[in-house]
């Protein structure tokens, strides 16, 4: 019998949010727990610091180049081959549970987006449960924070049909919360970590009894609007976290729109990455706080699911991993939130991949979020596709030959400005990243500076060795573009 496959996913959260990455003050015992027996991968990275383009990278083991979702507020066209289609193609039972995003939620009705929320408060979604890019069984989350029931879904209806009149719960959320701007006032039962949880742990209950299973359990948080649930938005109140990784002036030297946006709102649709002068520190206290809340609830709800797993006797022969799309600056560098500055505290994520028959390990090899199809594919014996540019990091997971030499590519656009517009490589110990509308860049020696906070491009000390990761950050970008589209004739 072929390997199941239960990937946990996550929405905008910071590698160093788990205990099992040496934060202090975070409780996710669950999570350290699978990275103690699974294989934690200390340099893995984003290829893109937003969403829709992040998640289509994981699930495609393209770039955003190639795939074409190169930004929020895109589609991912429906000719790319998925990690679920290519499973699905290999009798696999295919389903997703939360947040997928390959379509935007804002767009208009007329676009028939399954991610709309206009598609689903016009009706038209009614009785609908997949496929979607090769997810035979769907189970949609959209928006969020206390009031992502709104944007519709199978959670907005699971919602109205368990806990009433949808407007009325937002009304109640949102006046409360103007007491407490970082708690929510739902009951835990119907926050969406939740909802996530118990769904997952009904469609693994009720799966195909021939067919092996791939799960994507995506959970909306630790986005913001940083609003936890009880208890979990108390259970930090009094926590001393630990200090953000910022210095004095530093974005001074960075290319103009970090310091531009050190006054000035510049990325309202790229993430909203901003300097929150306006916020005292029982503001940031209150931020952290409901941020390491809403992941102790993740654990708590990935807990519940690897205890049914458990149950269902499938951890012996089940890959599971577990990731985020990108990280969230929570006051690094000054900024809060995400948006297109190809910064650590946004591309370096978590993953941890726990797989049968392997022995625990510490992985410090560069990978990218592209190489995750192919690996996770290659650990189930499956073959890889031809389009894929990822490459497969097994090796790394079953204690195979080394991997050496590797680096990782992150590339960024913005609907702002083409100012924002960069390509960034990470390798074992440099950080290059260069802005072509700007001819500007960044160079961090993350020996030296692992947070990123001496820009080294300009020093003429440094010049030969710019010169030489700018040279293979450009072949990197060239071997990112897209393949030649399909031609009908000789000419």
């Amino acid at each position: 019998m072929a390997k199941n496959l239960v990937v946990f996913y996550t929405d905008q959260q910071r590698k160093d949010s788990l205990g099992c990455y040496g934060n202090p003050v975070a409780r996710t015992p669950t999570l350290d727990a699978l990275a103690a027996r699974g294989t934690l991968f200390h340099n893995h990275y984003a290829a893109n610091p937003v969403c829709s383009p992040s998640r289509a990278c994981f699930l495609t083991g393209r770039y955003p180049q190639a795939h074409r979702l190169i930004d929020n507020g895109m589609a991912l066209p429906e000719t790319e081959v998925t990690l679920p289609m290519v499973l699905s193609e290999h009798g696999y039972h295919t389903c997703s549970v939360g947040k997928i995003h390959l379509t935007p939620k804002r767009a208009p009705l007329e676009y028939g987006y399954v991610e709309s929320a206009a598609c689903w408060e016009s009706g038209m979604m009614a009785g609908w449960t997949g496929g979607y890019y090769g997810f035979r069984e769907v189970k949609l989350t959209l928006g969020h924070g206390d009031t992502a029931f709104l944007g519709g879904g199978h959670y907005g209806q699971w919602v109205q049909e368990q806990f009433g009149d949808l407007q009325a719960l937002a009304t109640q959320a949102r006046s409360r919360r103007e007491e407490n701007p970082f708690r929510s006032e739902l009951p835990l039962a119907a926050y969406s970590s939740t909802w996530v949880a118990q769904e997952a742990i009904a469609s693994i209950r009720h799966r195909p009894a021939d067919q092996p299973l791939f799960i994507f359990v995506s959970f909306p948080d630790p986005h913001s609007p940083f609003t936890p649930p009880e208890p979990y938005a108390s259970l930090f109140a009094d926590t001393a976290f630990p200090t953000p990784h910022r210095a004095e002036g530093e974005n001074a030297r960075k290319p103009r729109h970090y310091q531009r946006a050190m006054s000035e709102h510049l990325f309202p649709d790229d993430g909203e990455a901003h300097h929150p002068d306006y916020f005292s520190a029982t503001d940031w206290q209150r931020v952290f706080a409901a941020t390491y809340g809403m992941v102790s609830l993740i654990d708590d709800c990935v807990g519940r699911v690897m205890d049914c797993l458990r149950e269902e006797g499938m951890l012996e022969d089940t890959v599971i991993a577990f990731t985020a799309d990108h990280g969230e600056l929570l006051g690094d560098h000054h900024f809060l939130y995400k948006g297109p500055l190809p910064c650590r505290s946004l591309l370096n994520i978590p993953l941890i991949v726990a797989a049968p028959g392997t022995q625990p390990g510490v992985c410090d090899v560069v990978m990218s979020n592209t190489d995750m199809m192919p690996t996770l594919l290659d650990l189930l014996d499956v073959p890889i596709p031809a389009p894929v540019q990822g490459r497969s990091f097994k090796a790394s997971i079953t204690g195979g030959e080394a991997i050496t030499g590797t680096s990782a590519l992150c590339s960024g656009w913005s609907k702002e400005s083409p100012l924002y517009y960069h390509h960034s490589l990470y390798e074992d110990r440099y950080r290059i990243s260069y802005f072509p509308n700007q001819d500007d860049g960044e160079l961090y020696d993350l020996q030296d500076d692992p947070h990123e906070l001496h820009n080294l491009y300009h020093e003429p000390v440094f010049r030969d060795l710019r010169d030489a990761l700018l040279l293979r950050l450009f072949r990197k970008v060239g071997a990112a573009e897209p393949f030649p589209p399909p031609v009908v004739c000789p000419w």
